[in-house]
């Protein structure tokens, strides 16, 4: 039968709530957003904050004066602000949320946008700016210092929530640089939003950075960080709205980051045995792939510590060794294998299976990680080939719980093999596309993988938490600058026992955490946890069905349920970015392209769309144009993955919807079709938006308020948290339990 092919996984994709910094200008005139940059200097919890925002207007012909307003968290309490204006220091005022609040609801009253209610629940900053000339730029710059406040052991902060998206116009740059210096370890440095890099340097104990030319904002920038004491940092984001149960959770584990207080030593490092497994087969001779190759090799070689043990596997018509058993990595032993790697050649073909055999075999039994990095441009074609029967003998001969981690080099792999591979001996796949290096590459992966701190993890939940639905199954190990994350479902609340054991230099150890789980919660700040814990249960489910090469009825009802509610493309739902179907429209209109109403009949013809549409897998190893396609799928896939240990990647998810509208032929930017808001996700059609659980055949009667009116604003008064779907303009959405359509009209 044809199996559903990943098409994405948002394993950690969502949008954050509206509360945070940013700045925008409220004119007669459009004012654009053209330049956003961001640094805040943290010692200690006490933040001391420089903004500087640009300004274009962009009419030609038109001076524009204006009123710029910059965001402040609830309740901040800010000193030696400074604003200046075009290089002149000016008066602000801080409004306080009462008076922002009015000043919201004054513009949308008064015919002013919607979209600006995103910003809605903060206090503000207000400054007049002098008269912007035609195609002119004023700059505003913001400096003050505040104390940051933690729940728990966590800090959270929201920064860069600048251009309404209404208006779908990109910043020429946007960045954001966060220093940390803190007398108690940091821990636990993770960004839902935002590809975050961490990076050493003598201006603090970490630095937090991100940056982004042409960049279009689609959330805030938002950032969590910990300070803990303990060897192995734990700390938990959980959301539970009131009409939810279970609640949502994901705990992440952590060493100390950063060169301060705690910073990881050289004897925190496990000892590790590894085998470089490097394909030196024919094909490797086009382009510069073996030279590349080589130097990575190299690279790895010249990074392995005193105590750690390798050797070098490399195949082509045969698999040969640099030796036969595996070597200490003092210095002579590193030199001669820098001189082996100097001579690999590539020709003949591919013997995958007597490579990772060989592997294996090297690999005995130690109390030490044991991990194998395989690297292949191409198809096996010495030897077994089957990929099924492939995976059958690795996963036999794997009896020492070997770490095997992928690389596919190129559009000549079977990806779903390679994918299989690396999932079910505990690794990670990771694909280098033609425009890549493959040293450059490898190396950093190996900088990552090649410090281990704990490894066999185990968690165990107090069982007043009633915990469910935990996802990964099996935790992935622990090094230094890295942190893992797990993700669940909890019935339970207050605070409660967590334990973490593992191994760390050959004993198996204990830690006991007390952490909260809330009951409810009281805002929005965490509310991407659900889509979050979502996105893992479909990957787990989706490989699942992939695995088992059926379409299970149950899985595929579940599927499709969670992924529609919480904006996750896959072969189930991926109809809801495209054309395919079309369905009842609760406007009375015709449903445009681009959204389908779930009924019966639509189910159905997903269903049997799928059942021609789908690639079977394992044919398209043997078809160039669908190995490139699932090469590129899982490429992203595997990226998404990556990150889910440091940022959610939120903008991914649109990246792949937009993907994916692309392939059906639709143009334009995936925000015109789709928005992730909290834990809620909207869809548009005929300039309406719809909330995903929405379902027109059960939800036949609408409450209907119109934008500016005495019931919109006595929804915004009882329900401040609806403003960010409010802020959509034209919505369908549930306030409360009540179905209500809002209209600009």
């Amino acid at each position: 039968m044809r199996k559903p092919s990943l098409i994405i996984v948002a394993i950690l994709l969502f949008a954050a709530p509206p509360t945070g910094f940013a700045c925008f200008m409220y004119s007669p005139q459009p004012v654009q957003v053209w330049l956003d940059h961001v640094q805040v200097d943290v010692r200690d919890q006490v933040a001391v904050k420089f903004y500087d925002c640009t300004f274009k207007n962009p009419n030609p012909q038109a001076i524009v004066g204006a009123t710029c307003y910059m965001e402040l968290e609830p309740g901040a309490k800010v000193d030696n602000m400074s604003v200046i204006v075009d290089g002149k220091e000016t008066e602000a005022e801080i409004l306080s949320l009462d008076k922002a609040n009015k000043v919201f609801k004054d513009i949308v009253k008064n015919g002013g946008s919607p979209a600006l209610l995103e910003y809605y629940g903060n206090q503000l900053i207000r400054t007049k700016v002098p008269r912007i000339a035609p195609n002119g730029l004023v700059k505003v710059k913001l400096r003050y210092t505040m104390a940051l406040k933690k729940k728990g052991n966590i800090v959270r902060m929201q920064l860069l929530n600048t251009n309404p998206k209404a208006n779908l116009t990109p910043l020429k740059s946007a960045s954001v640089t966060v220093n940390l210096t803190s007398t108690t370890p940091i821990k636990n440095i993770y960004s839902p939003t935002h590809g975050i890099k961490l990076v050493e340097t003598e201006k603090a104990d970490i630095s937090v950075q991100w940056k982004q030319d042409n960049y279009l904002p689609k959330h805030p920038f938002v950032l969590y960080y910990s300070v803990a004491d303990d060897k192995v940092g734990a700390s938990v984001i959980a959301h539970r709205d009131i009409k939810e149960d279970p609640g949502s959770f994901m705990l992440m584990l952590s060493p100390t980051f950063g060169t301060g207080k705690g910073a990881v030593t050289d004897k925190q490092i496990l000892p590790k045995d590894v085998v470089f497994c490097v394909d030196t087969s024919g094909s490797m001779l086009q382009g510069n792939k073996m030279e590349q190759a080589r130097a990575a090799l190299k690279h790895c070689i010249g990074s392995l510590r005193p105590n750690d043990r390798f050797n070098i596997v490399d195949f082509s018509t045969e698999a040969r060794s640099f030796a036969d058993e595996m070597m200490p990595a003092n210095d002579k032993n590193l030199a001669l294998a820098q001189k082996y790697a100097d001579h690999l050649r590539a020709r003949g073909g591919t013997a995958i299976e007597e490579a990772l055999s060989n592997s294996l075999k090297l690999l005995g039994k130690t109390d030490r990680l044991k991990m194998v990095l395989f690297a292949t441009d191409g198809l096996p074609t010495i030897g077994e080939r089957n990929p099924e029967a492939l995976l059958r003998k690795m996963a036999k001969q794997n009896t020492e719980d070997v770490r095997l981690f992928v690389f596919g080099e190129g559009y000549d792999v079977n990806a779903r093999l390679l994918d299989f591979m690396a999932q079910q001996n505990r690794g990670e796949t990771d694909y280098i596309l033609p425009t890549e290096k493959i040293d450059e590459k490898i190396a950093r992966f190996f900088d990552r993988v090649g410090s281990p701190i704990m490894t066999n993890l185990e968690l165990e939940f107090e069982d007043t938490l009633g915990v469910e639905d935990v996802y990964p199954k099996r935790i992935a190990d622990i090094f230094k600058s890295e942190q893992v994350i797990v993700y669940g479902r909890y019935n339970g609340s207050g605070e409660k026992k967590v334990r973490l054991s593992g191994y760390i230099n050959g004993e198996r150890q204990t830690f006991e955490y007390t952490l909260k789980f809330p009951e409810y919660s009281n805002d929005d700040n965490n509310a991407f946890v659900p889509r979050l814990w979502g996105g893992a249960k479909v990957d787990f489910m989706l490989n699942e069905i992939r695995k088992s090469g059926k379409e299970d009825a149950e899985l595929v009802n579940e599927i499709t349920r969670l992924a529609k509610l919480y904006g996750i493309v896959t072969p189930y739902t991926a109809y809801l970015m495209t054309n395919d179907i079309a369905g009842p429209n609760p406007t009375g209109k015709p449903a445009p392209p681009g959204i389908a109403f779930r009924g019966k009949a639509a189910n159905r013809a997903v269903l049997e769309s799928l059942k021609t549409a789908s690639a079977d897998e394992d044919a398209a190893a043997a078809d160039p144009a669908a190995r490139k396609e699932a090469v590129d799928r899982l490429a992203i896939l595997s990226r998404a993955r990556r990150q889910g240990q440091a940022s959610g990647g939120a903008s991914a998810l649109y990246e792949y919807a937009e993907r994916e509208m692309k392939k059906k032929g639709r143009e334009g930017s995936s925000l015109a079709a789709i928005r992730y808001i909290g834990s809620r996700t909207f869809y548009n059609a005929a300039n309406v938006w719809y909330e995903g659980g929405f379902d027109p055949d059960k939800h036949k009667t609408l409450r209907k308020v119109k934008v500016g009116s005495d019931d919109y604003m006595d929804m915004l008064s009882k329900n401040p948290r609806i403003a960010q779907y409010l802020a959509l303009g034209n919505v369908i959405v549930n306030d409360r339990g009540t179905w209500t359509q809002i209209t600009t009209n």
